[in-house]
């Protein structure tokens, strides 16, 4: 069947949120098409979107979206042939092995029934909140993203953050971090809640679904209600976070730059296997000195939007409109 490789490749592209770099479940780090649609499923997350191709078959993803990125035809011959889905440019022929029968459980994710408006600024509010999240999984609520009817917030036990927000949901929901994040540049508008999964939906008809749970949260409200010294931070330390998140950035699993506030002064740390970058700025502060640690992606939003602050024992604490941030506060040993 001819099909438009952008069009193919922008379907596929969608749901790659739901593969499996590491095939734990068989056909994990496939895209399957089926019905219509193409699925992924890691067991924690799927997505399926309309699918241009009408085959049934599962693929290996990377191989598929690696070879449509490079191939220049606007139109593709495609068909499966021998086990393979064959396809065919004007000078070019590739063969991908696929497997016909369909063993990846995507049919064990409920269906959504009614879909619901998300608000407007749910998808800042995740991107703010998520970033708060931990990424230990011997401490799995910590990885979580807590979403309750009236807020959304998140806690690693060294800093929190909740937005205040309005969604129709009958019961307080948790969704990895890892699983929720996905949904930041996806434009998703509707939401359903079933069982065992939280849905999103955007206006192209691309679904995520993402597995909740339903552990007990421990309030975080005592750690917002703290007042202290106010403090701005000066708008020049987005640019200095850019620059140490160069190396922060190395620690996949810990993406955070470090922060020191003594004598007038307010110094970014970012640290990797490959180096170091400091830079200090000017700030009014004459309390003593404290430092804090905090990802250099939440530390631009809040020096862009939220930068008036306030520092009391053992906390820095921000509360702007409907989003308030807390860390926990350390001396600084070192300022060298």
């Amino acid at each position: 069947m001819k099909t438009n490789r952008e069009k193919l490749l922008e379907q596929i592209e969608m749901v790659l949120p739901g593969i499996s770099q590491r095939e734990i479940i068989e056909q994990s780090s496939c895209v399957i098409f089926k019905d219509n649609r193409i699925t992924t499923y890691n067991d924690e997350v799927s997505c399926s979107s309309k699918s241009c191709l009408d085959i049934e078959c599962a693929v290996p993803a990377m191989p598929l979206v690696s070879l449509l990125r490079k191939l220049p035809e606007e139109t593709l011959s495609i068909e499966i042939k021998e086990g393979e889905l064959f396809i065919k440019g004007k000078s070019r022929r590739s063969g991908i092995k696929i497997e016909q029968e369909i063993l990846l459980p995507i049919d064990s994710v409920e269906k959504p029934k009614k879909w619901k408006p998300l608000p407007d600024d749910f998808t800042e509010a995740i991107k703010l909140v998520q970033e708060c999240a931990g990424k230990d999984e011997t401490m799995f609520i910590l990885t979580c993203v807590h979403i309750t009817p009236k807020w959304i917030e998140a806690c690693n036990n060294h800093q929190a953050a909740r937005y205040k927000i309005k969604i129709d949901i009958e019961e307080p929901i948790l969704i990895r971090k890892e699983s929720l994040k996905n949904i930041i540049s996806l434009n998703m508008t509707e939401f359903s809640i079933t069982k065992t999964w939280a849905h999103f939906k955007n206006p192209d008809g691309l679904v995520l679904s993402c597995r909740k749970f339903v552990e007990k949260y421990e309030s975080l409200g005592k750690f917002f209600k703290r007042t202290g010294e106010p403090i701005t931070l000066p708008k020049g330390l987005k640019e200095a976070a850019d620059k140490a998140q160069i190396f922060s950035a190395e620690d996949a699993d810990s993406n955070e730059v470090e922060i020191s506030i003594e004598n007038n002064k307010i110094r970014i740390k970012g640290n990797g296997v490959s180096g170091w970058f400091t830079e200090t700025k000017k700030i009014k502060y004459k309390g003593g000195s404290q430092k804090f640690t905090i990802s250099p992606i939440l530390l631009s939003n809040l020096v862009e939007n939220h930068n008036a602050c306030e520092i009391a024992e053992g906390i820095i604490k921000v509360s702007s409109g409907k989003f308030n941030y807390v860390a926990s506060l350390g001396k600084v040993e070192n300022n060298e």
